[in-house]
């Protein structure tokens, strides 16, 4: 939610931050998203009629949910990031060997976000929704990304960055992640040892497009138990790299 930001339009905030207590609450009542919001009754009510109206809301008796306008306009999103297109294919052939949840992930502004998840075959795979921001450094996919790029545009982002996120085995300054990133370039893979979420572990590899530039990271996340021992320093690593350079090879023949 965009609190605290002095919008030109305070319907539209409104509106967003309604959606997304509807998402983060999987649904809910006029009386819940109000006190959520600590907004009134009648103002929620209101731009509930007309999310409604418009198709970005459903409602079902007395609850509401996000509609189903959204999945056209989440699919357009997608769309517009090459490695998607190029990747989804290669995402399901890494969960299958692999037994983990894997994905997508781009740099959109000053921040890595999910494109695409795929659950592993473990229902207790954790998980990560679309849309989901990841952190630059404690997720993998976010230091594959941030080791990618030019020194300037890391440099930029590194001086910005907070490093509140995360466990307490997250690197807590810039110098500290700075030594690993350099790791990172060397050995094409980044991990994740449980630094965002305590129990599970992360890997990922740069995906670039034929000119070099970064179109984002192919990842792999599970519980540590599963990402350990040779698996980990090993038999993965081979995998998410192989998954990086098949999804180049599609870049580039598109």
């Amino acid at each position: 939610m965009a609190d605290g930001l002095d919008l030109p339009v305070a319907a539209t905030q409104t509106s967003t931050d309604i959606i997304e207590t509807l998402a983060d609450l999987d649904g809910a009542g006029v009386t819940a998203i109000a006190e959520t919001l600590e907004r009134s009754k009648s103002s929620v009510h209101d731009h509930l009629q007309t999310l409604t109206a418009l198709g970005f809301v459903v409602k079902r008796g007395y609850e509401y949910r996000v509609g189903p306008r959204f999945l056209r306009l989440g699919s357009a999103a997608q769309r517009q990031y090459p490695i998607y297109t190029a990747g989804v294919g290669e995402v399901t052939q890494l969960v299958t060997a692999s037994g983990c949840a894997a994905g997508l992930a781009v740099i959109e502004g000053d921040s890595v976000l999910s494109v695409h998840h795929r659950l592993g075959p473990d229902t207790e795979t954790p998980t990560v929704a679309v849309g989901d921001t990841l952190p630059l450094h404690c997720t993998a996919a976010g230091k594959a990304i941030l080791a990618a790029l030019p020194d300037d545009r890391q440099a930029e982002l590194l001086a910005a960055h907070d490093f509140d996120a995360g466990t307490d085995e997250a690197h807590a300054d810039r110098t500290a992640l700075e030594t690993e990133l350099r790791t990172v370039q060397a050995r094409g893979i980044a991990v994740d040892r449980e630094e965002w979420r305590p129990d599970q572990r992360g890997m990922a590899a740069t995906v670039t497009d034929v000119d070099g530039g970064v179109c984002g990271a192919v990842y792999l996340r599970t519980d540590t138990e599963r990402m350990s021992g040779k698996r980990f320093q090993q038999d993965l690593p081979g995998l998410v790299i192989s998954s990086a350079n098949g999804i180049r090879n599609s870049l580039r023949d598109a």
